[in-house]
């Protein structure tokens, strides 16, 4: 990732996090000057990045300016993006028809899986949907025709992660549209472990909800926000990433959680987030993330968005991606 520009410096505010190679220096670092990569991409958001077995990337979001489509694009180098055009699309007489967000694709065994969000026509309910095809640029066809998890409750930002045993796990946030407690609209970070053919097995599982100080910074006091898990396994322990407050506000940021089993329980890293805006450099939102591999497996990197405007934050987002390493809890961002 060498297309980089003096002028998009960020604090990248991570304890462990700096050039040196030394833990403790580490340890001890704080609010360090890094020079990020130019935007790949505006109006789009929630990206996500898949590492083909065809030796490209694909990348995938949220699209700003159209609702009730996903579109793609393909690159060799992580710098230069080719559009390949709209990928899904909804139907009439479909069970989803309009807020679709945060899609997410896995390649098993030649076919490509669609994880995606959606509101769900009559209930108005949010609920996770999946979509197949046989290419990473589609079509993808949702031939369930029905939300994949059938829960009551509203559930979105589905990340599947199939550990080394071949067991697939889903994790997803519980939307704290529906969800209120104790008079606080809340969302919470579940699992549920599925089948080969992507049949939710039991029950849900909660796993944590919002309670660090930082997960706090919102402008609503009564919501609270923690949404859009993914996983990765490095050694013997799975990191999870995750973000916390409104998608829109300055303080929308990302955190870390650890566990030895992708059940959990998991454990937040007491210096969260490790990935939050600065007003001085003009980065806002920075969340809503996916990790992927290089295809040698030898660079791990996060993909994730920024608010096109400091001020006002909201829809309109710009994807970044900084190459990063997992290590003792938490997450390092390699310099260039």
């Amino acid at each position: 990732m060498k297309n980089v520009k003096n002028y998009f410096l960020i604090i990248f505010l991570i304890v462990l996090t700096s050039c040196n190679s030394d833990v403790n220096e580490w340890m001890s670092t704080l609010n360090q000057d890094y020079i990020f990569p130019d935007p790949i991409m505006s109006n789009l958001a929630d990206p996500f990045v898949l590492t083909a077995s065809d030796g490209y990337f694909y990348l995938y979001g949220t699209m700003t300016n159209q609702n009730g489509v996903f579109g793609a694009w393909k690159s060799s180098d992580l710098i230069n993006w080719t559009p390949k055009g709209i990928i899904f699309q909804y139907e009439e007489g479909d069970w989803s028809y309009t807020n679709f967000w945060a899609p997410e694709v896995l390649e098993r065994d030649g076919q490509f899986y669609l994880f995606f969000t959606a509101r769900e026509r009559g209930t108005e309910r949010l609920h996770i949907g999946l979509a197949i095809s046989d290419s990473p640029t589609g079509p993808f066809i949702d031939k369930i025709g029905a939300p994949l998890l059938g829960l009551e409750w509203a559930n979105i930002d589905g990340s599947p992660f199939i550990d080394d045993d071949g067991r697939i796990f889903l994790y997803f946030s519980r939307d704290s549209s529906e969800n209120v407690v104790s008079g606080m609209h809340r969302s919470d970070i579940y699992v549920i472990e599925i089948d080969q053919e992507f049949n939710p097995m039991g029950e849900p599982k909660l796993l944590f909800t919002p309670m660090q100080q930082w997960e706090m910074r919102n402008l609503q006091e009564a919501w609270r926000w923690v949404e859009a898990p993914t996983v990765i396994k490095v050694g013997d322990i799975y990191y999870m990433t995750y973000s916390a407050n409104p998608y829109w506000s300055f303080y929308y940021g990302i955190g870390i959680a650890t566990s030895n089993s992708p059940l959990g329980p998991w454990i937040r890293y007491e210096a969260n987030p490790v990935l939050r805006g600065n007003r001085e450099q003009g980065i806002s939102g920075p969340g809503h993330n996916s990790i992927f591999k290089s295809h040698d497996g030898l660079q791990t990197f996060i993909a994730y968005h920024i608010h096109a405007n400091i001020h006002f934050g909201g829809g309109n987002r710009r994807v970044l991606i900084s190459e990063v390493e997992f290590v003792n809890g938490t997450m390092r961002l390699i310099c260039n």
